[in-house]
């Protein structure tokens, strides 16, 4: 308990000083700087879709900074209590090698692919040197962060869209899509003489580190660890459309977890075990795109929730608006105005005359709490500000293509031809 009261005041006391370092940021700077120019992308496609502004992308990137300042002290408590070390990770590997992937697919560059190969790499040329069971609980730890902020965050503020769904309808969907700046603390292992550092140590447990960083210590020096400010950037990316934006990322979340927690004990055991540096270098690609290849499955299983099935359904609306006002949420679906039904969306424009003042609308959610309610706006109402779900035979719509290596595999053993229109 002693030992855990000091690296948490260690972790309190380092944390803060990294951003007095001028160096560190400007990398930060730099870092916020592509995770805004992420959300100004959305911005504009969300701008492109519906021709209203729904979003600030440097409020985004504020939220999505506190965020990962969240993330950053999870990353460094699980750095710090494991003992993983940056000296045998070989990072600068695996940006190398995840900025390659990139070429062959944008969700490809991730630590997940990248650290397998590189650990596959090492386990059968010997290049390059680095220690695999500490790549993969680097990669690990990264995952395990990502998954509590797509768990927190990630089903905020996603994009609505009209998506050509694989039964030939056009339906209504979300788009999640969050950034996230991660600074955090890391351990680097060095070799130095005796008694060259007095001052600001841990007396760590016996058993600490779990992962040895494998640096030779000659006679009359000694292995300490230093602390050292990181900064890494994550993302998230996925569609609901068989399922609200929560639920879809809480699922995603909790798939993400296993993976991660699998893979960080593949890690330590690999640490005892060097034959099981193989079954996690392999794992961590191959479990990643399990993980991917089972969201795309669950959610072409099941039916399309956002739909003109139940009437003039809403799939979203814009913030600040008369809809907002009312309490208007994805899911309802407007019976009636005033007490004149309402089935589509002509009848919704009839009854929006301008001396109409006071409308009040009943609503029944089809998504959440199957009840009706009723809400009420006060005055005229200018433009109400709904996305409504779209009609069947929408014209505009987006493609649910993106196909996993698992899934391309399984149609060339069937012998398909591996169609990418969902």
């Amino acid at each position: 308990m002693e030992v855990l009261s000091e690296l948490v005041a260690l972790i309190a006391e380092n944390m803060p000083r990294m951003f007095l370092d001028t160096g560190y940021l400007i990398i930060i700077a730099i870092v916020l700087f592509l995770v805004h120019s992420q959300y100004k992308r959305v911005q504009s496609m969300e701008s492109q879709m519906f021709g209203l502004r729904r979003r600030f992308p440097w409020k985004d990137t504020i939220g999505a900074l506190g965020y990962g300042l969240l993330g950053g002290v999870l990353a460094t408590a699980l750095f710090l209590l494991l003992g993983i070390s940056l000296s045998g990770t070989g990072i600068i590997y695996l940006w190398f090698v995840a900025v390659a992937l990139v070429l062959i697919h944008p969700r490809f560059m991730c630590f997940a692919y990248a650290g397998g190969i590189v650990g596959l790499s090492h386990l059968v040329f010997g290049f390059p040197d680095i220690h695999v069971a500490a790549v993969m609980a680097l990669v690990a730890i990264l995952h395990l962060v990502e998954a509590l902020l797509i768990r927190v965050h990630g089903y905020q503020d996603p994009t609505p869209l009209y998506v050509k769904h694989r039964d030939g309808r056009v339906v209504g969907g979300f788009s999640m899509q969050k950034f996230w700046p991660l600074p955090f603390i890391a351990l680097v292992a060095a070799v130095i003489a005796d008694g060259a550092v007095d001052f600001g140590t841990v007396q760590m447990p016996d058993w600490w580190p779990l992962l040895e960083p494998g640096l030779d210590v000659p006679g009359g020096h000694a292995m300490v660890y230093m602390m050292f400010p990181v900064i890494a950037a994550l993302g998230y990316g996925d569609m609901a459309v068989t399922s609200t934006p929560r639920s879809k990322a809480k699922g995603s979340s909790l798939q993400l977890f296993w993976f991660s927690s699998v893979l960080l004990m593949l890690a330590v055991a690999a640490a005892f075990a060097p034959l099981l540096s193989w079954v996690a270098a392999l794992f961590s690609p191959l479990g990643h795109e399990w993980v991917i290849h089972q969201g795309q499955k669950r959610e072409q299983a099941a039916p399309p929730i956002f739909t003109d099935e139940h009437g003039f359904m809403v799939l979203d609306v814009y913030p600040g608006s008369p809809a907002d006002t009312m309490g208007l949420r994805p899911g309802d679906v407007i019976r009636s105005i005033n007490g004149f039904p309402v089935h589509e969306p002509a009848d919704l424009i009839e009854q929006m005359h301008p001396w109409v003042i006071d409308p009040v609308f009943e609503v029944e959610n089809m998504i959440e709490q199957r009840e009706v309610r009723t809400v009420s706006y006060k005055g005229k109402l200018p433009p109400i500000g709904i996305i409504p779900v779209p009609n069947p035979m929408q014209s505009s719509y987006v493609k649910l293509g993106e196909r996993t290596l698992l899934s391309r595999l399984h149609d060339v053993i069937r012998g398909g031809k591996g169609r990418t229109d969902a």
